[in-house]
């Protein structure tokens, strides 16, 4: 099993860049919700510093399944994502699969094919916008996501199970909560705060077995 040191650091200045995937809940409970929540997006795009060797971004809809809209390596300008999230068509259906999707973003969207950094040492953050209790088990998917180093901020609504947010979360402190998707920027603030406390880079070292890495995120 590959082997991650997942204690948080400090900023270093000579690393820039960050992998961001956004994973929102296209269920049918939430069709009235999703126009807030791909401004919510957009909104937060808008405060990275997208770029070639800055901060890449995904998004990823789900209900039943997951539907990836972009990859990491689709867009390197923010206008072109912008210009996506507002294009965005409600997926729909049930149930609300979050253990899946959580497992369906690890295995084909956080991968060097799909345009993850991770082994150049980028932070792999996931970000879960939801609005209900999951329909399958989430507790496996999010430690397989915890074991590859990625860090994941769970937001619900009052519709959601804030137990389950903090199990899918990197740490309960990365669990955040609105009333309504409506009220999603008033999160947005302490959003951007939880990521600039993740660690800004991993450094791989030689692998002791031909094939696995360890990772240790430098403090």
């Amino acid at each position: 099993m590959t082997l991650y040191c997942l204690s948080l650091c400090e900023t270093l200045a000579d690393v820039q860049g960050r992998d961001i995937v956004f994973l929102l809940d296209g269920s049918d409970e939430t069709r009235n919700g999703f126009p807030a929540m791909q401004n919510f997006v957009e909104r937060m795009v808008e405060k990275l510093q997208v770029g070639d060797n800055e901060d890449h971004v995904s998004v990823v809809q789900y209900s039943r399944d997951a539907e990836v809209h972009f990859y990491l390596n689709t867009f390197t300008k923010t206008e072109d994502i912008a210009d996506s999230v507002r294009a965005l068509r409600h997926k729909g259906g049930r149930p609300l699969n979050t253990g899946a999707a959580l497992q369906f973003v690890k295995d084909n969207v956080f991968t060097e094919s799909s345009g993850s950094r991770q082994l150049q040492g980028v932070p792999q953050i996931l970000i879960l916008v939801n609005g209900g209790r999951s329909a399958d088990n989430v507790d496996t998917p999010a430690t397989n996501l915890k074991q590859q180093g990625i860090y994941v901020v769970g937001i619900g609504t009052q519709r959601s199970d804030s137990r389950e947010l903090e199990k899918v979360s990197f740490e309960p402190r990365y669990a955040l909560s609105v009333a309504d998707f409506a009220d999603l920027p008033n999160v947005q603030e302490q959003l951007s705060s939880v990521i600039s406390t993740m660690p800004m880079t991993a450094v791989p070292i030689t692998p002791r077995v031909p094939g696995k890495y360890s990772w240790l995120h430098l403090s």
